[in-house]
């Protein structure tokens, strides 16, 4: 196919549809006819040019067509989102996989581009004047809604036949028609809908202006908001900084709709008004479901997108963040779509806004298996200096305002969040290496939804709180403790009936006749407490050797003494037998600890 014998060169910002419909205005031939001979359309598409081609052209594609044009690759390139693809993920995402394109992802691009009419009208130029100005590729992503240029909001729709209104399924209506000139709607008019044979273009003049009377204006900030965001496709951004801040942008947007009108303050009157509109729209008042794709309507988007960039660019972010979730989703606090949708998003999004989310969403969503691996955040301290069952002094300190009517659950699942924090992996790992039986009892914060009813806190506040606990272990490492060493030491130990007996004789006879029981079972639920003395872990996890080897009905009767001997060792004011007997078996826990530590092994049972 030899070149065409006129041509056109591309307009700065222009795309390949602009292109085809001025090219094809110019030489009075169907865009069709000129996609056919650049062999860009083929098989099903035979007819029609498809939407995937302002994806991106193959490399047979793209040469044939700037032969065919007059065009270098590099130009042709640029008429495409292909030159965005390090920058816009929606677009990257889509062109790793050639054979699948999809225009499912509504952040992707338009399928029919808002336009700015006075772009259109073109600039004072013979070429641009005959052929009309052109239709920017950036019109096609969602994060652009105004014109800088002519400081305008860009146009959703035809003014004269309010078309589109949905996905368009091809690149370029009636594309078989060569009488209309760029600027004019190709959309099938109203008229011929739902007629067998001929039907004519709607041919309205999108180059003219509305009414300045109905036509809002963009403010200075929507303006600086918007070159923002053109800059960020530029070079002048670094290609993987823009990638992290759009994706932040759309997970942060979904938020602010699900969660409307809780960001009504950060937009003006006229423009909440829009979303109002929109978020009706898009799901019923009791449905809080967010929304990944941004308005159509340009006021409403811009809206949107700059009530999340002012939520980006607060200082405490996850407090903010957990604001929003709550008012979006305090209906239903343990399912939340958002956490999901970061989730998709999160090996894009910025580390900050992993962060600022990650108390949030844990709070919220079910954390196991891959989505709840992780890898280690702190090295200031190691897994092994946290105990199973957080030592009374941290709790008060750090924690104990937040637990509610569950202090014993909250020491649990704060000691596996500290060594998920230092090992990495998920919860489920943390738990193993604490010697926490999960079958047994709760120790994820996300499985216990009324948690944080009954705590009456804010899922952040307790995260921070958890940082603090953290930072302070790691700002003293001298004074640190080896709490797996004492676990190893004491995995399978009990206490022998010559030490048994020695503790006994320490303890001061009793008034009168009474003679409590030293039996087994006593010795037994002895052994128990001593370890959790010792290891700072729960009496569920503590060995209990004595006992597995009774015979099953003995084991059942000592099983069902248990409790009530645990509330003797425990209680604040315990009879006299157990004030006695608790205070010899501390005795001898601090003596335990300390040949632990110094490395001396326990005596074992024979």
């Amino acid at each position: 196919m030899a070149p065409l014998p006129r041509s056109l060169d591309p307009i700065s910002g222009e795309s390949l549809v602009s292109y085809l419909l001025r090219l094809s205005h110019r030489l009075s031939l169907p865009p069709l006819h000129l996609a056919r001979m650049a062999g860009l359309t083929n098989g099903f598409h035979r007819n029609h040019i498809s939407r995937n081609l302002l994806l991106g052209l193959a490399p047979s594609q793209r040469e044939a067509f700037g032969h065919l044009a007059r065009l270098s690759p590099e130009e042709v390139t640029q008429l495409t989102l292909s030159s965005w693809c390090d920058r816009y993920p929606p677009i990257s995402r889509s062109l790793a996989d050639q054979s699948q394109r999809t225009w499912s992802d509504p952040w992707l691009f338009l399928s029919s581009p808002r336009f700015c009419t006075s772009c259109l009208a073109g600039e004072a130029t013979t070429t641009q004047h005959l052929h009309g100005g052109p239709w920017r590729k950036a019109w096609h992503l969602p994060v652009v809604f105004a014109c800088v240029k002519h400081e305008q909001f860009l146009e959703p729709f035809c003014q004269h036949c309010g078309w589109p209104d949905s996905g368009a399924e091809f690149l370029i209506p009636r594309v078989n028609d060569n009488t209309l000139h760029p600027a004019q709607c190709r959309w099938t008019s109203a008229e011929s809908l739902g007629k067998k044979r001929k039907t004519r273009a709607c041919g309205g003049w999108l180059n003219e202006a509305a009414s300045p009377a109905g036509q809002p204006q963009p403010s200075v900030a929507s303006l600086r908001f918007q070159q923002a965001i053109l800059t960020r496709l530029s070079s002048s951004t670094p290609a993987a900084e823009a990638a992290k801040y759009f994706t932040d942008l759309r997970v942060v947007a979904a938020l602010v709709s699900a969660s409307w009108p809780h960001a009504r303050d950060l937009v003006d009157t006229a423009s909440a008004e829009k979303v109002d509109v929109y978020v009706r729209g898009r799901h019923g008042p009791h449905e809080r479901q967010p929304r990944d794709a941004p308005p159509r309507d340009p006021i409403a988007c811009a809206a949107v997108l700059q009530a999340a960039d002012l939520v980006l660019a607060t200082e405490d972010l996850s407090n903010v963040l957990s604001r929003f979730i709550r008012a979006a989703f305090r209906t239903s606090p343990s399912h939340t779509p958002w956490a999901r949708l970061l989730a998709r998003h999160e090996h894009e999004c910025s580390e900050r806004l992993r962060e600022a989310a990650q108390p949030v969403t844990r709070a919220f969503r079910k954390v196991g298996g891959s989505q709840g691996t992780r890898a280690p955040v702190r090295d200031d301290y190691q897994p092994e200096h946290v105990p199973a069952f957080l030592e009374h002094d941290w709790y008060q300190r750090h924690l104990a305002r937040f637990s509610g009517h569950a202090p014993k659950f909250l020491r649990r699942a704060a000691a596996v969040q500290l060594v998920q924090w230092s090992m990495g992996g998920s919860q489920s790992d943390a738990a193993s290496f604490l010697g926490i039986n999960p079958s047994q009892v709760q120790f994820k914060v996300a499985s216990e939804p009324r948690f944080w009813v009954q705590a009456g806190c804010d899922p952040t506040q307790l995260d921070a709180a958890l940082r603090e606990l953290a930072s302070g272990l790691g700002s003293h490492p001298h004074m640190l403790v080896d709490y797996r060493q004492r676990r190893e030491a004491l995995q399978d130990w009990a206490l022998d009936r010559t030490t048994w007996i020695a503790l006994i004789n320490k303890m001061p006879p009793l008034p009168g006749s009474i003679r409590p029981d030293f039996d087994d079972r006593k010795r037994q639920e002895a052994s128990v407490f001593i370890w959790t003395q010792v290891t700072q872990g729960e009496h569920l996890f503590a060995p209990r050797t004595i006992a597995a080897r009774q015979p099953s009905d003995v084991r059942r009767r000592w099983a069902q003494r248990r409790s009530t001997t645990w509330f003797q060792l425990i209680r604040p004011d315990p009879l006299r037998h157990y004030a006695d007997l608790r205070k010899v078996l501390s005795d001898y826990a601090r003596q335990l600890t300390g040949d632990i530590d110094s490395a001396i092994t326990p005596i074992r049972e024979a």
